[in-house]
């Protein structure tokens, strides 16, 4: 398992788990598409983590991205 900031851009991944107990965090995320088991693609990492989910792009910025753990 592996922090979203450590993955290769353009590799998918699949969401391991949520590493933030925060509801607000976590109702965001879901909202996203960003939930276990989900797959994602990182596109960018600089300015901000942008990440496709399904059809959706999604800009995060770097301490929500440091909660995402993916396989």
């Amino acid at each position: 398992m592996n922090a979203l900031s450590k993955v290769k851009i353009g590799q998918v991944q699949t969401v391991a788990k949520l590493g933030t107990q925060e509801t607000t965090v976590r109702r965001k995320l879901m909202a996203m598409g960003i939930t276990p088991g989900s797959s994602l693609i990182v596109e960018q990492r600089f300015p901000s983590y942008i990440v496709k989910v399904g059809y959706t792009r999604a800009a995060l910025d770097r301490e929500i991205a440091a909660t995402i753990f993916v396989n």
